[in-house]
């Protein structure tokens, strides 16, 4: 969708807004108004973090902070913060307050910082001693601690990979988790206080499209072929059946199309290399179906290198990690498809500003 279609009610790019809820009361205008700097950062492969910057003020009369020491942002309280423009907001973060920064410095007036992180913090984002799911799909585990962290869970199915699936000790869920995903070439991340273990977005249909110098204030990319493969191999064995190796394969142009009627990475390198191969052995797999997929993983992540990028346009919510975006007027090199790893969403004194990390995997 082009820019231009939004809705124009929707989009005063000169007035952004945005709101600030702490455990489900909305913060008085008078606090709103002291608020200076607020980001809501994410990650596809951490999550969502969050930093309030607002003006403090002491009381002469009861001799403390108004702001720093009122009860209201105790640390482990919840935050939700919306942002956009007039009245349509879009909900950025749901998390808890972790940390409480204060700066004072002489003749000035003093700040306050209050970080957090998305809700899958507490649960999933811990150490936790080891654990071992028996007869479980990939897809089994995801649900049981997403259920267990009290997180919706949005799940694809995966297929009976192996006879147990182990977490390490002090590892957390959230590490745990994306080691499962990669497993199967899946995306794990959390989105306010829903949990994601699906099949990557990549053939998904771009949200908007953008163009520079007119919705884009800057684009950064890098095109390179270090680092890509034509051919993956995965010789794995099962601990039942140690002497026989079962063996996995990903070729060139098996991987994900993210954007038809161009040369995938392998097929790139292919052509100007020839066969550029890795092999990974001494895994434990049970099926050749899970050599395959771990095989198909490492190729799509390896071509994902090929093209990424750094882009800043004007405030616009609807990126999120996850998504496609259009990008045009780049060249025919740089232009077209690119799906959204990272964003960094910005609203202070210059107005509202979104920083995203892109990616694809042809050209």
């Amino acid at each position: 969708m082009a820019i231009e279609k939004l809705s124009p009610a929707a989009f005063g790019f000169y007035a952004p807004r945005f709101e600030v809820e702490v455990v489900d009361k909305k913060l008085p205008v008078n606090i709103e108004k002291l608020i200076i700097d607020l980001t809501v950062e994410e990650k596809i492969d951490e999550g969502v973090s969050f930093r309030v910057v607002m003006h403090d003020e002491f009381d002469m009369t009861k001799q403390k902070f108004k702001w720093l020491d009122d009860p209201m942002f105790n640390v482990g309280k919840k935050m939700n913060i919306r942002m956009g423009y007039g009245n349509n907001l879009s909900v950025m973060v749901m998390g808890n307050i972790t940390s409480l920064e204060p700066s004072f410095f002489s003749g000035e007036t003093p700040t306050l910082t209050i970080g957090g992180q998305d809700l899958s913090y507490d649960y999933i984002k811990r150490t936790s001693p080891a654990r071992t799911f028996l007869d479980k799909k990939h897809s089994d585990v995801a649900r049981t601690i997403a259920s267990e962290a009290g997180l919706l869970p949005v799940i694809d199915e995966t297929g009976k990979f192996q006879k147990f699936i182990r977490k390490d000790d002090n590892e957390t869920y959230y590490t745990f988790l994306q080691k499962l995903a990669k497993e199967v070439g899946y995306q794990f991340n959390v989105e306010g206080q829903t949990m994601y273990f699906v099949k990557p977005g990549d053939e998904k249909k771009e949200i908007l499209t953008l163009e520079l110098g007119k919705d884009i204030i800057s684009f950064r990319p890098t095109l390179r072929t270090s680092g890509l493969l034509s051919e993956v191999e995965v010789r794995g064995h099962n601990p039942r059946d140690p002497n026989t190796p079962i063996i996995g394969r990903a070729t060139a142009g098996s991987e994900r199309t993210q954007e038809r009627g161009r040369k995938t990475g392998s097929q790139l390198i292919n052509e100007r290399h020839g066969t550029v191969k890795k092999v990974i052995t001494n895994v434990i797999v049970n099926s050749p179906e899970h050599a395959n997929a771990l095989a198909q993983s490492e190729l799509n992540k390896a071509s994902d290198t090929l093209i990424e990028g750094e882009v800043e346009s004007i405030g616009l919510s609807q990126i999120r990690t996850g998504v496609n975006i259009k990008l045009e007027k780049m060249g025919d090199r740089f232009s077209g498809k690119y799906y959204v790893k990272g964003t960094t969403h910005t609203i202070n004194n210059s107005g509202y500003r979104t920083r995203f990390s892109v990616k694809r995997n042809a050209v």
